[in-house]
């Protein structure tokens, strides 16, 4: 390779590590934003838990709707991926992880309905020919989120009135602060019956009791309803979150090779030049050499 390649290489592989450089940084400063609003719908959700607190304390017989037992009745698999690549299984790991669930617990893969969240993770169960419902794509912008929530909870509704649907479950990526990003399940429908189980052992903790005057069903089901989407918009947070680590992890190992490629190729560099070099003062050296003898020559003539 002559030297001119070379540094035409070494240019283009800085230009690389400069944009990889970038896109880390880009995803390092994007988690802080997904951890801080994780944080405030986990508050939120503290709020929205005394609101059901309170209102299990002035209707005792409460209950979320029990789950149906018929084996006929399907299940919405909500699977969340991503938009962008650079990120290595990130989509592959939750459509394993899913599969690997739904087999440990022999469910039906006939009453298997996937909701898909993300276009590579979309494109990827496409291949298998499942039963994909509904595709959407996942937005970056923490303001589009809830939408994205809502919209899906929408569908999520239409099928459970057209078909037989016994439970949603979502399966995503998701990472707590300091730990390594994992794989995990959440259940949307029905409402986890552990959480009322535990409400009706607690006791209210301001002053003065809360008196609810509204109509005790239309409440539970608003309740309800923000519930799942306060949920579904912290576990789109989480995945996010999740996506962008993985991005930077992925960035700093490219950013690594990069620096040990640009590292051999500097000094593959440098020899070619030395060797350039030498080959020069050679010829240099070799032409006066010449010219003195032939100068030599004409003198004895």
């Amino acid at each position: 390779m002559t030297l001119e390649n070379l540094k035409k290489r070494i240019k283009s592989t800085t230009d690389l590590r400069d944009i990889v450089s970038t896109m880390k940084l880009l995803s390092s400063v994007s988690i802080g934003p997904y951890e801080k609003a994780l944080i405030s719908l986990k508050e939120y959700g503290k709020t929205l838990e005394s609101a059901f607190l309170g209102l299990i304390l002035n209707e005792k017989n409460i209950t979320p709707p029990p789950l149906p037992k018929e084996k006929s009745f399907k299940t919405i698999a909500i699977l969340i991926g991503t938009d962008n690549g650079l990120v290595g299984k990130f989509n592959r790991d939750v459509i394993n992880y899913a599969d690997s669930y739904f087999k440990a617990h022999e469910y039906d893969p006939n009453a298997l309905i996937y909701l898909c969240i993300g276009k590579r993770i979309s494109a990827l169960l496409n291949t298998r020919q499942e039963l994909l419902a509904a595709s959407y794509p996942i937005s970056n912008s923490l303001k589009e989120i809830a939408s994205i929530a809502s919209e899906i909870l929408k569908k999520t509704d239409e099928i459970i009135i057209q078909q037989k649907v016994k439970q949603v479950l979502i399966f995503y990526n998701h990472r707590e602060a300091g730990q390594q990003q994992k794989t995990g399940k959440r259940q949307l429908i029905p409402l986890p019956k552990n959480t009322f189980s535990a409400l009706k052992q607690k006791r209210w903790e301001g002053k003065s009791f809360p008196l609810i005057t509204a109509n005790k069903e239309a409440l539970f089901s608003a309740l309800s309803h923000e519930f799942l989407t306060i949920t579904l918009t912290g576990v789109l947070t989480a995945s996010l979150a999740a996506e962008h680590y993985a991005r930077m992890v992925n960035m700093q190992q490219a950013e690594k090779n990069i620096d040990e490629s640009l590292e051999i190729m500097n000094l593959e560099y440098q020899q070619a030049r030395q060797t350039a070099i030498t080959d020069e003062l050679i010829d240099i050296v070799s032409g006066a050499e010449s010219m003195k003898k032939k100068a030599t020559k004409n003198l004895h003539y």
